[in-house]
């Protein structure tokens, strides 16, 4: 795509705001909103939006980054209802299989595209511009949508044609990384309670047929350290475990492992929705069995 044309960002979040600077700093002209307050949190070298109106009236494919399935669906009803001209709505949030399909058929009407194009890293991938985005929609429209996809994703997988394509391949990640919070957590709390270092749990695991992405990169960075500032928050990990339960059992297909673990979630996060997710280990390990 000509670097002269305008990209779009609305939602300048945790994961949004480092996405969107990625685009800027690859010289793509980029168009901003965010309702939170849009000049403290603007990318270097971007231009100011004073609505999400006008990044979808002047932009010619716009990325969403939005906090909850609720504000994306009212986002997009808003998109559909302006009818701007040839715009492509690149969906990056996680928001399911069914509220994808239903946003693709609801900018559809107004001849609006829609590529559904989640992504996964968490805010240490997004601030590296290293995410993966896993991709469906129109293969014209993804074309269009590719180069502002591909300024903060190391890795662009095309899942499919169809809206919630990209969203079942989020869920199924999201399914197996989740659950492993839970899975790894109740096994070093075990290790600890036995005498075993948390640093030297986690190297032998490592390099051993134990090892998975919370063993090597997250719970090294945001447990074994202390920081437990991965800026992601507790409920949204049930938020997006849920999406997967739910939508097995709406296709029929067994869950009952990754429903177990969601029980687990559920429980930690009743305890304080807002804290980091990482805090499910001290959650576990002072928990008692059944509890």
């Amino acid at each position: 795509m000509n670097k002269d044309k305008l990209f779009g960002f609305i939602g300048l979040g945790n994961m949004g705001q480092p996405m969107a600077q990625h685009i800027a700093r690859k010289g793509y002209r980029l168009l901003v909103h965010d309702i939170a307050g849009t000049r403290d949190r603007a990318p270097e070298n971007s231009l100011i939006a004073a609505s999400n109106a006008e990044v979808v009236e002047r932009a010619q494919v716009v990325a969403l980054s939005l906090p909850t399935v609720e504000v994306n669906q009212l986002v997009v009803q808003e998109i559909a209802e302006l009818q701007p001209d040839e715009c492509v709505i690149v969906d990056t949030c996680t928001i399911g299989p069914t509220a994808a399909a239903k946003n693709a058929q609801v900018l559809d009407k107004a001849g609006l595209g829609y590529v559904d194009s989640p992504v996964s890293g968490l805010r240490f991938r997004a601030l590296e511009g290293t995410l993966t985005s896993m991709v469906s929609g129109p293969l014209n429209q993804i074309d269009q949508a590719r180069p502002l996809v591909e300024c903060y994703s190391a890795n662009v997988f095309v899942v499919g044609e169809e809206a919630g394509q990209g969203q079942q391949m989020k869920m199924i990640n999201n399914a197996l990384c989740i659950s492993s919070y839970v899975t790894t957590s109740e096994a070093l709390a075990y290790g600890e309670s036995g005498g075993l270092q948390l640093e030297t749990m986690l190297a032998v695991i490592n390099a051993s047929s134990g090892q998975s992405f919370a063993t090597s990169q997250t719970f090294p960075k945001f447990v074994a350290s202390g920081k437990f500032n991965s800026g992601c928050e507790a409920h949204i990990i049930e938020k997006d475990l849920r999406l997967f339960v739910e939508d097995a059992l709406r296709q029929g297909t067994d869950n009952t492992v990754i429903a177990k673990a969601l029980e687990r979630v559920v429980n930690f996060v009743a305890e304080d929705r807002t804290q980091d997710q990482f805090r499910i280990y001290p959650f576990i390990k002072s928990s008692k069995p059944d509890s």
